[in-house]
């Protein structure tokens, strides 16, 4: 019984005196995440602002961004003597900018512009769709004009699209007085029977009492900077609803030729 108890305290102490096995756990390594910051935006956007101009159709149309942000634009059109605000979104991708822009929606013929600028370009493609989707949708590409806005004056300067404005912003024909605008408005004043012709020998008084109205327009200038062409709104008073002039600087004043019936200038810019 001695050796058998003697035996099993030997086990005991040669089992206590064993190195314990180590406790292993798996250690997960967490990489560490660098979240991604966006490129900054430094387009600048203002560079986007100014008028441009474009063949809409049978005529011209001017559209004037008078403000453009990285989300918003606002500014306003011209065709045919008739002009709508616009306001609208600003999108970009890439180096492709997109401004949305649309009429106020109050007018039949009113609807929705769409500019697409690659890059600076000055040159974007345009869109325009009609809100009733009576009118067919129309394409156009659109050209960037910067007008003068100082009248340095020099004998031998040529009248352009970018000067006209200080030339005809008072000038006058047989039938009435015109004001052509540095962003293509033409504004085209009357008295009823003519201007000289029929009224001729009515006095300033007799004059003064006839109510003057007006004919809206858009002018635009050919590439060769010799003709200029005037798109009217609807009226039965000009002979014409597209007139196109010979410009004329001559020796004195500066007129816009159409047979028998020239404009002149009044007074050098």
């Amino acid at each position: 019984m001695l050796r058998y108890l003697t035996l099993i305290v030997g086990i005991a102490l040669f089992t206590s005196c064993e190195e314990p096995e180590p406790i292993t756990k798996d250690v997960i390594q967490v990489e560490g995440i660098t979240a991604e910051i966006p490129d900054a935006d430094l387009f600048n956007y203002d560079t986007l602002q100014g008028m441009y101009i474009g063949n809409f159709g049978s005529s011209d149309i001017r559209i004037i961004l008078n403000y453009v942000s990285k989300t918003n634009a606002v500014g306003y059109n011209i065709h045919k003597g008739l002009q709508r605000n616009l306001s609208g979104k600003v999108t970009r991708s890439g180096d492709s900018i997109t401004v949305f822009m649309a009429e106020p929606g109050d007018h039949e013929f009113d609807g929705v512009f769409e500019l697409l600028f690659i890059g600076e370009g000055s040159e974007p493609q345009g869109t325009w769709t009609s809100n009733s989707g009576i009118i067919s949708a129309k394409e156009f590409e659109l050209k960037r004009v910067d007008p003068n806005k100082s009248r340095n004056w020099d004998e031998d300067e040529d009248i352009t699209m970018e000067n006209l404005h200080f030339f005809f912003e008072d000038a006058y024909d047989t039938l009435g007085e015109y004001s052509f605008k540095s962003d293509g408005l033409v504004v085209f004043s009357y008295y009823e029977g003519g201007y000289w012709g029929a009224n001729y020998e009515d006095n300033d008084d007799e004059r003064s009492k006839k109510q003057m109205k007006e004919i809206q327009g858009t002018w635009s200038m050919d590439e060769s900077q010799k003709y200029v062409t005037v798109a009217w709104e609807p009226n039965k008073v000009l002979p014409k609803l597209n007139m196109r002039y010979k410009v004329d600087k001559g020796e004195y004043e500066a007129e816009l030729f159409w047979k028998d019936n020239p404009i002149y200038m009044r007074m050098y810019p």
